[in-house]
Order: structure tokens, then sequence, then C-alpha cells
């Protein structure tokens, strides 16, 4: 064996304790995880409120055949509640109101959903209206923000 200088020595032990990231590389990634897990979890809640305006629409939806099946049976303004369209009063998140159809021109708010148990939309409403050519329109208040609604809602 050769002996070592002292330097040799030295320069060796240093290569030897340094090891691992700085405690500034380690801050960097967290700080990334950090902004990506806030950039993931606003896009979560986007997500997931879209699909409770959608759950809102389908239901609603399901009103339309039995509201025409009414019309064509000549059914009197006792039939168009959602009791004699044979669907519930409410759900998780609507309670339902039914208008009889106008004589001529639009019915507005034909069948219309006001919104429970989403306390970012407490309240507000979604409504299919119909025309007199058997047409449908779904129509929303205007404090539930257009990117919730599907593109028929907005």
């Amino acid at each position: 064996m050769t002996a070592m200088t002292m330097s040799e020595t030295t320069q060796n032990r240093h290569l030897v304790t340094q090891s691992g990231f700085t405690l500034i590389e380690l801050l960097i990634v967290v700080a990334i995880i950090g902004i990506l897990a806030a950039i993931s979890t606003l896009s979560y809640q986007t997500q997931i409120r879209k699909t409770h305006i959608m759950i809102v629409y389908k239901e609603i939806n399901h009103f339309r055949l039995p509201y025409q099946t009414l019309i064509a049976e000549g059914a009197g303004v006792i039939g168009f509640s959602p009791s004699g369209l044979n669907i519930p009063a409410q759900t998780k998140y609507c309670q339902f109101s039914v208008t009889a159809p106008a004589v001529s021109g639009v019915t507005t708010d034909a069948v219309k959903c006001t919104i429970q148990n989403l306390p970012y939309i407490e309240g507000q409403s979604i409504s299919l209206d119909r025309a007199a050519n058997g047409s449908w329109k779904c129509r929303a208040s205007e404090g539930i923000p257009t990117a919730y609604l599907p593109r028929t809602c907005q």
C-alpha cells in the first residue's frame, strides 16, 4: 500500500461525506408538488360540480316524455304535477314543479327543478321550457355558473 498524503485523505473524506439532496432542492420539490396538488384539487372540484349539474339535468329530462304523453291524452291541469307525471316530487338534488301547457306559445318552466343539497348553488333552478310545436329548451337561473352547465343549457 502506498502512503496517502494529507491532501488526498481530506479530499477522499470530502467525497465520502457529500451525498443526498440539499435543503433547497427538497424545498423546490415540495413547492412543485404543492402547486400541482392545488391545481388538481380545483380541477377535481369543477368536475364534481359539473357532474352534480348533469345529474340534475338528467333528472329533469325524465319529465319530457310523461309531459308529452299527458298533452297527447288531453289531460287537464290536475295531471300536470310530479305525481300526475308519475315521477317523485323531489330527489336528492331537486324539488320539482310542473306547469300546465300554455294554450299557445312557450310554456315557461314547464318542468322546473329547484336545486337542493348542493350548497354552492342551493335554491337555483334549471327549467325546461316547452314551445307550442313540442320542442324543448333548457334554461338555468343566473346563479349557476355557465361552466358547470351542459351545452344544451348554456
